[in-house]
């Protein structure tokens, strides 16, 4: 297997009860985990002859990203936990009313834009970096916030990879579905399974608690699954030939989590699609916060109303 050290590391970081089995499986199907010459745009997928190609430009556009989801909850999940509290609506042109709102969703709105001048640079070399998040050359921050901004980073990041794998699997047995819109659903599975399936064998060795690992690596895949939205384009939300809507990958991320109603991966992925929808001024409409799944789902439908 001809990967990179980094990749490894991933893996072994993010799903080590799992590391050997993905080692194996790309043994088996020859597939390499490339880092390539830097160019413009997110870079990572699965080009020929079983390479996943990717570039150290994408790799610091999804670290910024992480910092988006940060952003998300200060802007929202504060909110909807008082809606839900005192069984008041959520109407988002309440919410502008409220003094310091703007602030916070403009400094949301400037990490994305962050992004996209990462990735339309000339040359990775010719961004400047934010001043207020931290180089990710320099690990894992000491602070408890930033260090979880970096752990479901990896994970998300993690998550994109597996799914590029899934579509190495497929071009090597020959044996994609014929709509290639159901192999990206496939591969989001493939993607998803490979790291929530076994986190009860994780649990069980490392002592955690595998309601609270389960969490923690929804919460990973929900920040690719918002920076899947992001990537992708306003103009190109409802889907496309070759891959589903948007809403279609999230319902289907989200529908058989095993979590609590009020569980923080909620709260999360509520808080990070409130704040993406405004962005992207998708009509997000007046609802009560009866728990924070119901909530995500409702936002869920407000992106596939409003596109």
């Amino acid at each position: 297997m001809e990967t990179t050290d980094i990749v490894r590391k991933l893996f072994d970081g993010v799903v080590p009860e799992r590391a050997s089995e993905i080692e194996s499986i790309a043994n088996d199907y020859d597939a390499q985990f490339r880092l390539i010459a830097d160019r413009e745009g997110f870079n990572l997928d699965a080009g020929g002859f079983s390479a996943i190609q990717y570039t150290s430009r994408s790799m610091r556009q999804m670290w910024l990203f992480g910092y988006a989801g940060r952003q998300a909850l200060h802007c929202y999940s504060s909110l909807i936990v008082l809606f839900k509290s005192f069984g008041t609506t959520l109407d988002i042109n309440e919410i502008n009313k409220i003094p310091d709102q703007a602030a916070e969703d403009e400094a949301f709105k400037s990490i994305l834009d962050a992004v996209k001048d990462l990735s339309t640079a000339f040359h990775e070399d010719d961004f400047e970096w934010p001043v207020a998040i931290p180089d990710p050359e320099k690990g894992r921050p000491s602070d408890s916030e930033r260090a979880a901004v970096y752990d479901l980073t990896c994970m998300a990041t993690a998550y994109v990879f597996l799914h590029e794998l899934k579509h190495v699997i497929f071009s090597a047995e020959g044996n994609a579905p014929e709509d290639p819109k159901d192999e990206e659903y496939l591969c989001d599975q493939f993607a998803k399974d490979m790291m929530i399936s076994k986190i009860d064998q994780y649990a069980a060795s490392s002592g955690y608690p595998p309601e609270k690992v389960r969490m923690k690596r929804m919460m990973g895949i929900a920040l690719a699954s918002a920076f899947i939205l992001f990537a992708t384009g306003r103009n190109r939300l409802a889907g496309s030939e070759t891959h589903p809507p948007i809403y279609g990958r999230w319902s289907a991320t989200v529908q058989d989590v095993n979590l609590p109603e009020d569980d923080w991966f909620w709260l999360y992925f509520s808080s990070f699609a409130l704040a993406l929808l405004k962005y992207h001024s998708i009509t997000i409409q007046p609802k009560i916060v009866k728990d924070y799944k119901s909530l995500c789902f409702d936002l869920i439908a407000d992106l596939e109303n409003g596109i």
